[in-house]
């Protein structure tokens, strides 16, 4: 079955609180499973939205994650951003960390701070299986 991409992005808006990020890996797992993603390219954006949120709470300011899911024929793209705290706002040990971490679990990563905003990008693409090419 051909994977039709849906028309439109999914948003997410939750308070900066760690017991609230299953929310999000929860809406990443859905995403991935409409997309076609098996079961270890889900866990893996479930990983990757984990870490993402974990580094908008960590440099955050308290204001609210504002996430976004988006789908494209082979590909997951999440968004999150919420207000920073001020130039260092993620610890540099914890950054490299989850950089570490990103880089194996998606195809496409950022983390960011800039202009009082803390913020990443992912993207994690389908794998072309066989069956798919028929």
């Amino acid at each position: 079955m051909e994977f039709q991409p849906v028309d439109g992005t999914i948003e997410l808006v939750l308070p900066a609180d760690a017991r609230l990020v299953r929310l999000a890996r929860l809406v990443a797992s859905g995403i991935a499973s409409t997309a076609g993603f098996d079961v270890e390219e889900v866990e893996d954006l479930r990983i990757a939205v984990d870490e993402g949120c974990a580094s908008l709470i960590e440099g955050g300011d308290g204001s609210p994650l504002l996430l976004s899911f988006g789908l494209a024929a082979d590909a997951v793209d999440v968004f999150g951003s919420t207000n920073g705290r001020g130039p260092t706002d993620i610890d540099e040990n914890r950054l490299s960390l989850s950089k570490a971490i990103l880089r194996v679990v998606v195809d496409e990563h950022e983390l960011l701070t800039d202009r009082g905003r803390t913020s990443f990008r992912l993207r994690k693409r389908r794998a072309v299986r066989t069956d798919d090419a028929g």
